[in-house]
């Protein structure tokens, strides 16, 4: 079958490498190109997907007209219905959660008011010393200064009150 004067496995041919160029692509200068055209890849027609299925239909429909014997208009059906089958439950079971988990080990800074830490090195009256904060993922430490102007030696348990511009925490003895 030709279409556009072509014979149809030149142009799967075509699909398959224009996918693998874009994904190479995509690799480098994928993060950019969301930031700059405001993609944000979390629905189900997103880069990602779009340009998994070029490249799947691409190689799967070469692979069907050089290896089977059947019809290339049955081929083109069955190969946009299983390549499309394929890319969904790829993204739904592979992208989707793997974008998720990225976005649940982030935090903001305001979410730790209220939590509760230990005083690292010893916070002079006026002054600045280091805190330590366990988070699910790790120990994160922090500068800090008393928001009461109290003195609190290493070792002492803090609640993080607030947070001023220069992301010095604003701590104060906790009471268990």
């Amino acid at each position: 079958m030709e279409v556009f004067g072509f014979p149809i496995e030149t142009l799967y041919l075509y699909a398959l490498i224009l996918g693998v160029i874009l994904t190479v692509l995509f690799l480098f200068v994928g993060d950019l190109l969301e930031g700059l055209f405001n993609i944000s890849g979390d629905g189900v027609i997103n880069p990602i997907t779009l340009i998994g299925y070029i490249t799947l239909f691409g190689g799967l429909g070469y692979v069907l007209e050089t290896v089977t014997f059947m019809n290339s208009g049955t081929i083109i059906v069955i190969n946009a219905v299983i390549s499309l089958i394929v890319i969904v439950l790829v993204n739904f079971f592979i992208v989707i959660p793997v974008k998720r988990s990225e976005k649940n080990i982030s935090y903001s800074v305001q979410e730790l008011k209220g939590t509760i830490g230990e005083v690292y090195t010893t916070i002079p009256i006026d002054g600045f010393g280091e805190i330590v904060i366990p988070r699910t993922h790790g120990t994160m430490s922090k500068p800090a200064k008393s928001f009461d102007g109290d003195h609190l030696p290493e070792g002492t348990k803090i609640l993080v009150i607030d947070i001023d511009d220069e992301g010095v925490f604003l701590v104060s003895k906790h009471y268990e």
